[in-house]
């Protein structure tokens, strides 16, 4: 009897393991339904995501303003485009960084670019984003200058390095000789010289020297405006450029970086307050309230009056070569008559962009 008693709980023991080991307990154990296969992990963004290297011309400022807000808003990311926007400087050269693959899209002043394709730099233009020239010469009421005419005998100052033809041009609208009739002299990367009367008359951008100068303390009453684009002698400035290789190589990455920068300029100008802001949280290098004024001015040459802002970045042929006729005259760094056509300026990848 001792024995059945003891079979029959070792029975009871085994049968007591056993159903604990089917897992029937909510605590441990694998689930009895049959396995499925583990979830593929999703690609991170960064591997989604197409690298773009953006090289601006100069120090991040409210100039370049419609590249911020694009990264800002999600635009570039929206076309699956991850872009760096690399600052530019003294020592930077935009058309030397792409062409070598430093930079993928530069931005550089048309005439430039011009320079360099006439040197063998298989450089393209695809968007023209300044529509008009944001060049002045100014200079105080109380220095007798009423307008250009009024510069003979006068020093007049510029930065050069490519900057002084538009200069130039209006030197020989009005039949001033550059080297007997006044004084061209070097400028420096403040408006001090004019302020303070060492020049007559100094260079100065819409978005950023006459700036400076207003808030110098003198009022824009006591001030001449000579602006280039009112005396016909204007060039064209800010534009994206790409090597023609990496385009025809990258088309659908080009459209997608034009058709969300044109988004970005479009927002930039529609509330370039905003804008501003948003610079001078990028690189507090000057006033937030400077970089207001400068995103407000800039505005102002993206999209002038009249001008339909769908159309942002449109390449204007005939400013185009209005710019590379002066060129023609003036720069002696030009080793061959510029090519002005769809080889050197191609709207298609615009066009495409903006369809």
């Amino acid at each position: 009897m001792k024995k059945k008693i003891a079979v029959l709980l070792l029975s009871l023991l085994m049968i007591v393991s056993t159903l604990a080991g089917c897992g029937g307990s909510q605590q441990g154990g694998t689930p009895t339904a049959a396995p499925t296969a583990a979830p593929t992990a999703e690609p991170t963004k960064s591997a989604e995501l197409k690298k773009v290297r953006l090289q601006l011309k100069w120090l991040p400022q409210s100039q370049f303003m419609g590249y911020y807000v694009a990264k800002d808003k999600g635009y570039f990311e929206a076309e699956g485009l991850d872009v760096e926007i690399l600052p530019g400087g003294s020592d930077i050269i935009p058309e030397q960084n792409v062409y070598n693959g430093a930079a993928d899209i530069g931005v550089t002043w048309v005439s430039s670019l011009i320079t360099y394709q006439t040197q063998g730099y298989e450089l393209v233009n695809v968007a023209q984003i300044f529509q008009k020239s944001g060049l002045l010469l100014t200079a105080k009421k109380s220095s007798g200058i009423a307008s250009p005419a009024d510069l003979k005998g006068k020093k007049v100052a510029n930065w050069f390095g490519g900057n002084e033809y538009e200069v130039l041009a209006l030197l020989e609208k009005y039949t001033l000789d550059k080297d007997k009739d006044l004084e061209l002299v070097q400028q420096d990367y403040t408006m001090d010289q004019l302020i303070g009367d060492t020049v007559h008359a100094a260079s100065a951008m819409t978005y950023n020297e006459f700036g400076l100068v207003l808030e110098s303390g003198i009022k824009e009453e006591d001030l001449v405006v000579i602006d280039m684009n009112d005396e016909d002698v204007a060039m064209l400035e800010d534009c994206l450029f790409v090597n023609a290789d990496w385009a025809a190589q990258n088309k659908d990455v080009l459209v997608g970086f034009l058709r969300a920068s044109i988004k970005g300029w479009a927002e930039a100008c529609k509330d370039p307050e905003a804008a501003g802001e948003l610079v001078y949280n990028v690189d507090k290098s000057v006033s937030k309230d400077h970089q207001v004024y400068m995103a407000k001015e800039v505005a102002k040459l993206v999209t002038p009056d009249g001008f339909d802002a769908s159309k942002i970045g449109q390449i204007d042929m005939a400013a185009v070569k209005q710019t590379a006729d002066f060129l023609k005259l003036y720069n002696k760094d030009l080793t061959s008559t510029p090519v002005v056509d769809e080889t050197t300026f191609n709207p298609a990848y615009w066009n495409e962009a903006t369809k």
